[in-house]
Order: structure tokens, then C-alpha cells, then sequence
């Protein structure tokens, strides 16, 4: 991203990654909540941090489960001739949720879910949709996207497999040893 483009979060176990480890330039760069509370509003700030700088990059990251909440608004970002990336982490669940209920040694159901294709429902909408398979590919879609007018959408595949030893188990390794 440059200096002053703007990414936008929804709500997921990624905005903890994005919290921790990006590295914002300038105020207000980064915009996400302060609590895990509010899926789906990811892309529509992406939205309204378009139309309040319609000079800057705009880059919102969601969740599939976010991103579905409020994915219709393709229709308003397309309609307006908005020029904005939408990255959709594709784990097909509530990611955070099962994750949290695991690590609580609790039985998860009902959190895995069957997404459509991305990629088309973007096109339906007269958005362009992309879709990584490989990791080496996605900085330079990322790159190409920002360069070009109109609505991107990325669909991301994601697997959350490092979240525990991470976010727990090294976590706890430190605060043992302090």
C-alpha cells in the first residue's frame, strides 16, 4: 500500500495479524473497531472511506462470513464507479468463532458454510474477481488491482492453522518467562 492508502478491516481472527504486524504510515491508514463485535463492516468503510478521499487507495480485508453480510453493496460500489479492492480470506466458516470454541475444548457446529464462487459474484455484479491459488500470486494481483479503475475483488483462500501456535502457545512461552 502507499503511505496514505487506506485499509479498512472487518471483524475475524486476520485482525489480529493486521493489528500486530501492519505497519500504518500515517493516521487513520488502518481503520478497523475496537472490539470483535461488528462483522461485516469491513467493506462497507472501504465504501465511505472512498467517497470521504476519492484520491487515496482503498484496500478493504474481510472474512467470507463478514464480507457476506454486506456483500450486495458491490451493487452501490460498482453503481457509484467506486475505485476499490475488496481481499475476501476464504476459510468457508466463521473462522474466529470455531477457533475460539476449539481452543475452549467446546463442540463446534454450524460454523462451516458453503460459499458461492467470488469470482462470479463479483462479475454479476460488473465488478472484476480474482481468484489466488498460489501465495506468489497475490502481491502482484494486490498491485495490479490498485492500479486499475473499478471494484476488485480477491478471493483469498486462508487456513488458520498457525492461529494457535501463535496467538497461544508462543504468547504463553513469553509471559512464562517474564
Amino acid at each position: 500500500m502507499p503511505k496514505d492508502g487506506i485499509v479498512t478491516l472487518d471483524n475475524g481472527i486476520y485482525k489480529i495479524w493486521f493489528a500486530r504486524n501492519y505497519r500504518a504510515s500515517l493516521p487513520n491508514t488502518l481503520l478497523l473497531d475496537n472490539s470483535l463485535a461488528t462483522m461485516g463492516a469491513g467493506f462497507p468503510s472501504a465504501i465511505a472511506a472512498r467517497l470521504v478521499y476519492p484520491d487515496k487507495k482503498i484496500v478493504a480485508v474481510c472474512g467470507d462470513g463478514g464480507f457476506l453480510m454486506n456483500s450486495q453493496e458491490l451493487e452501490t460500489a460498482v453503481r457509484r464507479k467506486l475505485d476499490l479492492v475488496v481481499i475476501v480470506l476464504n476459510d468457508a466458516s466463521y473462522g474466529m468463532i470455531k477457533w475460539k470454541q476449539e481452543q475452549m475444548g467446546l463442540d463446534v457446529q454450524g460454523l462451516d458454510f458453503t460459499n458461492p464462487d467470488f469470482v462470479l459474484y463479483a462479475q454479476s455484479y460488473g465488478a472484476h474477481g480474482y481468484r489466488i491459488t498460489e501465495a506468489a500470486q497475490f502481491f502482484e494481483c494486490l498491485k495490479q488491482c490498485l492500479e486499475k479503475p473499478g471494484v476488485h475483488l480477491i478471493d483469498l483462500p486462508i487456513a488458520y492453522k498457525e492461529n494457535s501456535k501463535v496467538l497461544i502457545r508462543e504468547i504463553e512461552k513469553i509471559t512464562c518467562t517474564l
